[in-house]
């Protein structure tokens, strides 16, 4: 049984409320999860490493399509925003890097666990501060489409 500290369940506190970036939130949680099961299971050192770079490279996808958004919204911070996610996506190539030794228990749940922290800890203080761009953003097209002809 996977001990409860590993395990992301989604609920509505992870919810930023823009489907699209819920649906990714969602797949990160997936991804870290099975990393974290490969963890559990004791899984050989190439596979854990390979989990691990499914979620560098699905990272790296969802920070395009969140900076993609960002300037269909006009988000003000979009450029500090950015700047977060180069920080994430170094701080989790260096976990990567630092995955070495096959069966290092302790090494890889060290891993799992920050992973997890970083991403969570992105949802909760850093995504959520552009969700009112996105609603004035929906408002102004919604009451744009409402008038014309």
């Amino acid at each position: 049984m996977e001990p409860p500290i590993w395990k992301i369940e989604w609920s509505d506190a992870l919810s930023v409320g823009i489907p699209a970036i819920d649906e990714d939130h969602k797949r990160f949680a997936r991804l870290i999860n099975e990393l974290n099961r490969s963890i559990v299971d004791r899984a050989e050192l190439a596979e854990v490493r390979r989990r691990l770079q499914l979620i560098i490279d699905d990272a790296g996808q969802h920070f395009a399509h969140e900076e993609r958004l960002f300037k269909d919204w006009m988000y003000p911070d979009s450029e500090s925003h950015a700047a977060i996610h180069a920080r994430i996506i170094g701080k989790l190539h260096s976990i990567l890097s630092n995955i070495a030794y096959p069966h290092h228990e302790a090494q890889w749940i060290s891993a799992g666990l920050q992973i997890k922290a970083v991403l969570i800890e992105h949802i909760l203080k850093e995504d959520v501060k552009y969700t009112q761009s996105y609603r004035i953003h929906r408002e102004s097209v919604a009451t744009h489409l409402l008038r014309l002809p």
